[in-house]
């Protein structure tokens, strides 16, 4: 897959992109598996302000790092139970007066009965005296700002920012399998640059062509995001999402426009006006690839596609296959 001359960075599409779709895109065309071979750059931004906590910062409260505390302030009633905490990280609240303070700490509920090691957001004020619990969703961008954190943090922590992205988490579209009964895969993509388009047509068209052949390759969950830097894929991939959901139709709209870019018949700009089903499916799907790529951003995500294989919490990133040959024993697992 072609290099780009610079890293691109991602930021967060913002929905407004939803109605300006048709604002200029570049064509694309199908390429080679081996295109796989030199991954699309996507670079990376901060998106909240930490720093480090050393084990004896005074500034940290003593009932943060007591699980017994935690957990009675938690509620008696409440699932998961921690044990072990530790203030890793104070994050710089966008809510005045308060602090925020991240607290990894082993969780065991009755969905995980052995224990997982998982991150805490946890708020208080500036006396330390108090405890704030639970969720703290900012109602204009409509987003968990505790999520949004946990995420970031997990960026942070990796020297690997891909295993710090949590796919299962994410939207995606399911292009359906044969009869294997092996978990999906999941392709995390960007159809923006070309390169992202022909990735994507390599891996739907091996997957087409092993189902002809009388093969059961497994299904695929495609991830689409955005790294905003073309209008026109954003609202192509938001208005594939739209559709997928209203109609089932989402991956054959992806397609469609990673072969045709600006040609494509929905993408003229007089039709999506005149269309209310076009609109109503770009206003389904700008929310789940706004979404998507916040969730890229807060991983600080560097490079696409990625791969991950498996179902739920057992989804795992795997690399990138860089023959078709790979790509055939992965899909026929």
């Amino acid at each position: 897959m072609p290099s780009e001359k610079a890293p691109r960075k991602f930021s967060v599409p913002v929905l407004g992109l939803a109605m300006a779709v048709w604002l200029g895109a570049t064509g694309a065309s199908a390429a080679g598996i081996n295109d796989f071979l030199q991954p699309t750059k996507v670079g990376a931004a901060p998106a909240f302000q930490t720093t480090d906590v050393s084990p004896t910062d005074k500034d940290v409260p003593d009932w943060l790092r007591n699980s017994e505390r935690l957990n009675a302030m938690m509620g008696a009633s409440a699932d998961a139970k921690l044990q072990n905490p530790k203030v890793i990280r104070k994050v710089e609240s966008p809510i005045p007066g308060l602090d925020g303070f991240v607290v990894q700490a082993d969780s065991f509920s009755s969905e995980n009965p052995e224990g997982k090691q998982e991150l805490f957001v946890f708020y208080t004020d500036k006396s330390r005296r108090y405890l704030v619990v639970g969720m703290m969703i900012d109602m204009e961008k409509e987003r968990d700002l505790n999520q949004m954190i946990e995420r970031y943090v997990r960026g942070e922590m990796t020297d690997n920012p891909a295993r710090a992205l949590r796919p299962q988490d994410m939207h995606g579209l399911m292009l359906k399998g044969g009869k294997s009964k092996s978990d999906p895969l999941t392709f995390v993509v960007d159809l923006g640059p070309d390169a992202g388009k022909s990735s994507f047509l390599s891996v739907v068209g091996l997957h087409q062509s092993l189902l002809k052949s009388g093969a059961n390759p497994r299904p695929i969950r495609i991830v689409p995001v955005s790294a905003g830097k073309d209008e026109r894929s954003t609202g192509a991939m938001a208005l594939a999402m739209g559709y997928d959901r209203l109609t089932g139709e989402g991956v054959e709209k992806l397609v469609e426009f990673a072969k045709n870019g600006r040609a494509t018949p929905w993408m003229d700009p007089a039709r999506i006006k005149k269309d209310d089903k076009v609109k109503q499916a770009i206003g389904v799907g700008i929310f789940q690839i706004d979404e998507n790529s916040t969730q890229a951003l807060l991983a600080r995500l560097s490079t696409l596609p990625l791969v991950y294989d498996g179902q739920g919490d057992k989804v795992k990133f795997v690399p990138l296959p860089t023959s078709q040959s790979e790509w055939k024993a992965l899909l026929l697992k």
